[in-house]
């Protein structure tokens, strides 16, 4: 196989950004781009949200113009295109393929629909279908939301698509949906691997709603010749492989592909997710159960919170005025404190997941020595630095800890995400969770797993696994014995003192 001028074009519309890069063949990045996704209020409360998607979709033309723009060389040859997008997000088109409505995963106008399916169903009858709750997060309460105040809406729907269907659909004409896609939708038989037949009919939904369903990793078409020539794409047939959920996608980019691999993705949030070889329901409803975007594989996944965007929130806060690279600022930080330094803990949102319990107001508090006549010492700047990172940590480690009970044999864990390139965070992160950690070289594994998928597609491999062992380099950090026996007691006080916060 010959990397010479061959790229894979990825794009990955996550939470906040819109993605863009070139993949050589082998795995290197090239060139990326990136710039913010708008999000509109449709209501005064802050519920119901919407895409700008004209302006969504002129920033995916723009990235992609880009990136072939910075490519050094201008006689390449883009092999194929993948894509990945925000799970949840959805977006509904008519018979002539315009939106109707694109919805981000923060759109919670399904609050108000929800009632329907909870008249149908049980909690537990209906997780055991789709692995997921609470309902008025998932695009089924909004398509019943749009049946109910929307009916002249409602009446033009053609199609119900996950928002990397929809991408998908754009770039090739091509209607599809894959199951690490569609499983995020609260109308999908994880279990069966196809739409719930009885969700359709309970809920009087027309079946040709949705797409038909095809394997991450296969060749669904080519793209449109119209765009390939915007692009200035001098080979013109150039096929789409279907990729899916980014967090998935994330996933495979950091090797997390097997059974008893957990994986956390280190972004704007920090889901944790073991890979398991079939579906496994929590009995609590609380953990969900969805698709890998490897097929035949699925996983259960606990959620950490906002550990990414609580991060940012500090250095903007706290270190914009003192530093233009507060990143760095933190690193040194981190070298020149120790763990729970004049016991200083931060409670900023990170903790183990408790679906059931998302309405209540929770408070921002840093515990910390206050000035007295006694203390001769007391907490600077790298210790309030600190304790953000360890926050994260031990909201990581809750969640790591609740999947461990699924399956504690063989356990593999790997890490990704914009926050792995703190290289003081990741030896954190293993000595809180007392485990080796796996960081690939590529931090923003949307992208590699999605050109993974591309060589999946394109035959150049036949397996998974071959293209992770040719391909994939990591960083390992191991936890040392004396500091994750003291980020054990750390983790203890933190905990004891979050009780009494939790009450305020």
């Amino acid at each position: 196989m010959s990397d010479q001028n061959n790229y894979i074009l990825t794009i990955d519309l996550s939470s906040n950004y819109i993605k863009v890069a070139l993949i050589s063949e082998n795995l290197t990045l090239e060139s990326n781009y990136s710039d913010n996704i708008i999000i509109i209020n449709e209501d005064i409360d802050g519920f119901a949200k919407r895409f700008d998607m004209d302006n969504l979709l002129n920033k995916i033309i723009v990235g992609i113009k880009s990136v072939f723009q910075n490519i050094k060389t201008k006689n390449f040859n883009i092999i194929g295109i993948s894509s990945c997008a925000q799970r949840i997000a959805t977006v509904f088109i008519d018979k002539e393929g315009g939106v109707i409505y694109g919805g981000p995963n923060t759109d919670l106008r399904g609050i108000d629909s929800a009632y329907i399916i909870e008249d149908e169903f049980t909690e537990e009858e209906f997780f055991k279908i789709t692995g997921h709750s609470p309902s008025l997060l998932f695009p089924l309460a909004r398509l019943l939301w749009f049946k109910e105040e929307k009916p002249n809406l409602y009446e033009r729907l053609n199609k119900v698509l996950m928002l990397d269907d929809w991408l998908v659909y754009f770039l090739s004409g091509e209607l599809c949906s894959d199951v690490s896609s569609s499983a995020e939708s609260q109308i999908l038989d994880i279990g069966k691997l196809q739409w719930s037949s009885e969700i359709i009919q309970t809920f009087d939904l027309n079946p040709d709603f949705f797409p038909k369903l095809v394997n991450s990793g296969s060749i669904i078409g080519e793209l449109k010749p119209e765009l390939a020539n915007k692009f200035e794409i001098k080979n013109k047939a150039v096929p789409i492989i279907k990729t899916g959920g980014d967090t998935q996608a994330s996933l495979l980019g950091m090797g997390a592909i097997n059974q008893g691999d957990i994986g956390i993705t280190l972004g704007t949030t920090a889901p944790v997710q073991l890979v398991i070889d079939k579906p496994v329901f929590d009995p609590n409803c609380n953990y969900w159960s969805s698709c890998h975007c490897v097929p035949n594989k699925w996983i259960i996944e606990s959620h950490s919170g906002s550990t990414g965007a609580a991060y940012n929130w500090f250095k903007n806060s706290f270190l914009s005025e003192i530093t233009n690279d507060p990143d760095n600022l933190i690193e040194k930080y981190i070298k020149n404190s120790t763990p729970g330094a004049f016991s200083t803990y931060a409670y900023l949102g990170p903790e183990h997941m408790n679906i059931k319990n998302q309405t209540s107001i929770k408070r921002g508090v840093f515990i910390f020595q206050p000035p007295s006549m006694v203390a001769e010492e007391l907490p600077k700047m790298q210790n309030f630095a600190r304790s953000v990172l360890e926050n994260i940590a031990f909201g990581i480690l809750e969640n790591f800890q609740a999947l461990k009970n699924y399956y504690n044999s063989n356990i593999r864990t790997f890490c990704a995400g914009g926050m792995t390139k703190s290289s003081e965070f990741c030896k954190i992160l293993a000595n809180v969770l007392n485990i080796q950690l796996a960081a690939p070289h590529i931090k923003e594994s949307s992208f590699i797993g999605a050109a993974i998928n591309t060589l999946i597609g394109l035959k150049y491999f036949s397996d998974y696994n071959s293209v992770i062992e040719n391909y994939l380099k990591f960083e390992y950090y191991k936890p040392e014995s004396s500091l994750s026996k003291l980020y054990k007691n750390v983790y203890n006080e933190w905990k004891n003192l979050k009780h009494k916060i939790d009450d305020l």
